[in-house]
């Protein structure tokens, strides 16, 4: 963050100084909204919301020697304090003037999936024009956003700042902070429908980032994805940009190469040329995810070559289709970072791939509505249309996948019976054998992979 005075964040935010004498010698550099992971000097945020109120752990902020408290009520604690009416608005003022101070060239990337994908990839090819700030892990809510925009410092030439939401109203919000220059719409597909009713919803929902553009900017969206029609009417003065990975567009490719751990290859088609492209992640799915990323790095004046040289450099993203080499013939397919139907279905794709016998593991995928069932069961469905060997569910909706699988199927409530079960399935197995694990944030479903990778390292001790 650029280092502010305490009294020129109050003017920002309209808040009132308390128990400080002379706010203009205190220094604000960072701020946390953590109490956990405060560092010496911070701005402590008191956010409150229905489970949760940082008012609770203001005293124990100023123990970890947080240089002021942004709150809502005073507190009983002998620390400067910022008094607001609303914490959360006050913090998205302050991070929209921290945005305007810096004034990065910045892009925001919202979709169904992928979006964490495609913004590291246009962090990685961006990072050789200049030095770049990217959301950080999924901070990409009303107030991970704002989060993120107050950690841009004066060396920072771009920001690459991922949009997602739950909820109407909140993408339109976190893009007013950011003020892209450019916007992209990665896809549209079965998520959150708890808070957005169906995909018509989710696509206005999704279309909000366009009201953030600043006059010169650019709208770029997949061309190849259903609902544009519920943004287009907010494209009439803007200049919009569009990929594919089935036609031509603006953005396109051809040519796609498949080799057989599933990572892809194929020819970018642009107005500046062609390419070749290699994708340092697997999955086809991936290849329209770079394709979306290329798009938005010309967009900055990124030439083809840094795009290539970007992508092939682009670090793997942490439980998302990591491939985790168990034995010499056991392959894990880590994916489970989160889940919709959409990524899934990607991830079974990828999957179906490979040869000998290829297990899912499938936790509960979240926020589908209603008909959250019969979503998991089109991924059992999918599944065994691709022939996929065997599918192991945990939780409770995800059961509606593995019934699809008779005897090849098995629910479990319990991880420690679930590992147990796979442990029985790979006993004697003579061929290949390849393990996806899926699931949304709240099935844990990292929590296995963590169980699968102890079971095989205590086997390749007891075996030395």
């Amino acid at each position: 963050m650029i280092p502010l005075g305490l009294d020129d964040i109050a003017e920002v935010v309209g808040g009132k100084v308390l128990r400080c004498e002379q706010p203009h010698t205190v220094l604000v550099t960072s701020v946390s909204s953590d109490s956990r992971q405060l560092s010496q000097g911070d701005m402590f945020i008191a956010l409150k919301g229905p489970n949760f109120d940082g008012h609770r752990f203001v005293a124990k902020a100023a123990e970890m020697g947080c240089s002021v408290a942004l709150v809502e009520s005073e507190q009983e604690v002998d620390i400067p304090q910022l008094l607001v009416t609303d914490c959360y608005k006050a913090m998205g003022l302050l991070a929209a003037f921290v945005k305007q101070q810096v004034k990065p060239k910045t892009v925001a990337i919202t979709g169904s999936s992928g979006k964490t994908t495609v913004k590291e990839m246009v962090a990685a090819i961006l990072s050789q024009l200049g030095s770049v700030l990217a959301t950080k892990g999924n901070f990409n809510n009303e107030i991970g956003v704002p989060l993120t925009l107050l950690r841009l410092e004066p060396q920072h030439q771009y920001a690459v700042i991922e949009l997602g939401a739950n909820h109407i109203g909140e993408i339109a919000y976190t893009t007013a902070l950011t003020k892209p220059d450019v916007a992209v719409i990665n896809n549209i597909a079965a998520a959150h429908l708890e808070g957005f009713g169906d995909l018509c919803g989710v696509a206005r929902a999704k279309g909000e980032i366009y009201e953030g553009l600043s006059e010169s900017g650019v709208a770029i969206y997949n061309q190849d994805t259903p609902y544009t029609e519920k943004w287009q009417w907010r494209l009439t003065d803007k200049k919009v940009r569009t990929f594919s990975c089935v036609k031509q567009a603006d953005c396109y490719c051809s040519n796609i190469r498949i080799n057989d751990l599933g990572f892809s290859s194929f020819t970018l088609h642009t107005a500046e040329g062609e390419i070749d492209i290699t994708v340092p992640v697997p999955g086809r799915h991936n290849v329209c995810n770079a394709v979306a990323a290329a798009a938005v790095a010309l967009e900055f004046g990124a030439s083809l070559e840094q795009i290539k040289s970007g992508l092939a450099g682009m670090a793997p993203v942490k439980g998302r289709l990591n491939i985790v080499n168990l034995a010499t013939s056991m392959t894990l397919i880590d994916d489970s970072y989160n889940a919709n139907v959409e990524s899934t279905k990607a991830a079974v794709e990828l999957l179906s791939g490979y040869k000998g016998r290829r297990i899912l593991i499938l936790g509960d995928m979240a926020e589908l509505g209603e008909d959250a069932r019969r979503y998991h069961q089109d991924i059992g469905e999918h599944a065994l249309a691709l022939g996929v060997d065997n599918v192991l569910t945990l939780g409770v909706l995800s059961q509606s996948a593995s019934s699809v699988y008779d005897g090849n199927g098995a629910h479990f409530s319990q991880r420690d019976k679930l590992l147990a079960h796979l442990i029985e399935l790979c006993a004697g197995e003579q061929q290949n054998i390849t393990i996806l694990v899926k699931g949304s944030r709240s099935a844990r479903m990292e929590q296995v992979v963590q169980d699968i990778k102890s079971w095989r390292n205590s086997e390749k001790e007891s075996t030395c």
